[in-house]
């Protein structure tokens, strides 16, 4: 490339800062999940479903769980990798901003993303599979109790399904060599709701997942419970890794005595560009936000 072109491509115009630009793709990843649990749902349970004579019951929830729980892992390995977005859970936004992993001022945004990608996703699954992912055996992929669940019990299954995800996902932020987990276990704890808590509470364990679908359907029966238990399980997470961090030692101000490494690497991992500190970043960096 001539320095006249490569002049031209510095010049080029760009329409969304990098910022925005992470929170758009928030808002495509989680409307692609969405599109993907609608999908899988209605050629699991429709009643012209091929896959639905060979996978009943039990074995529904277990493939569905394989499935999300690879999927998941994929995109939040890529989002790790290429320091993006890929929260795809308000709570999970909201659970790494109390880490401290996570800006105050992209909480906002991305959440507002997850929920409207959500409700995007569901909408063009529906233009995609036509009526049929209203039946009432599909149900807009809204999950539900079984009955005898009161909004109690909801509450506190997905409060104890975020709180013991979120703790896993601290615990191994509070070593940095060992965020390569990350992904995978994220992974077995998403395969692990939908396996387990699917059945029986309905194992949301994420506000926009069921946020999308509970608004296409007109189902609002324990909404409330799906969104609240998740974001109040990732607050006891975040306050659980707080009392258990060990305390920070003494910071030198001899300016002649060199700060120690884990200082000058810091303590925490990161997960998104937004965990990245501005000033440690260049002002030509591709993530800074």
């Amino acid at each position: 490339m001539t320095h006249s072109s490569r002049h031209r491509a510095a010049r080029r115009p760009t329409y969304l800062s990098p910022r925005a630009r992470t929170v758009v793709l928030e808002f495509l990843i989680t409307a692609g999940i969405l599109f993907l649990i609608v999908t899988t749902s209605r050629w699991l349970f429709a009643p012209d479903a091929p896959l639905g004579s060979v996978l009943k019951g039990r074995a529904a929830f277990v493939a569905l769980g394989i499935f999300f729980g690879v999927v998941n892992t994929v995109i939040i390995h890529y989002s790790m990798s290429r320091k993006t977005a890929g929260h795809m859970n308000p709570s999970v936004s909201i659970g790494l901003w109390l880490l401290r992993v996570f800006p105050g001022r992209d909480v906002l945004p991305f959440c507002l993303a997850q929920m409207t990608g959500a409700v995007a996703g569901v909408g063009l699954a529906r233009l995609v599979w036509g009526a049929s992912v209203g039946l009432p055996q599909v149900g807009w992929a809204a999950v539900a109790p079984q009955p005898g669940w009161g909004f109690w019990g909801v509450l506190v299954a997905e409060t104890v399904g975020q709180l013991i995800c979120m703790t896993l996902v601290a615990a191994l932020l509070l070593r940095p060599r060992w965020e390569w987990l990350i992904p995978g276990v994220v992974g077995l704890c998403i395969s692990g709701f939908i396996m387990i808590l699917g059945p029986v509470s309905g194992g949301s364990v994420n506000p926009a997942r069921q946020f999308g679908p509970a608004l296409w359907a007109g189902n609002f029966g324990f909404l409330a419970a799906y969104l609240i238990g998740p974001v109040l399980g990732a607050a006891l997470a975040a306050a659980l890794a707080a009392a258990l961090r060990a305390p920070t030692p003494p910071v030198s101000l001899d300016p002649s005595e060199p700060p120690a490494a884990e200082e000058a690497t810091g303590r925490q991992g990161t997960v998104c560009p937004d965990t990245i500190p501005p000033e440690l970043l260049r002002d030509d960096d591709p993530h800074r936000i």
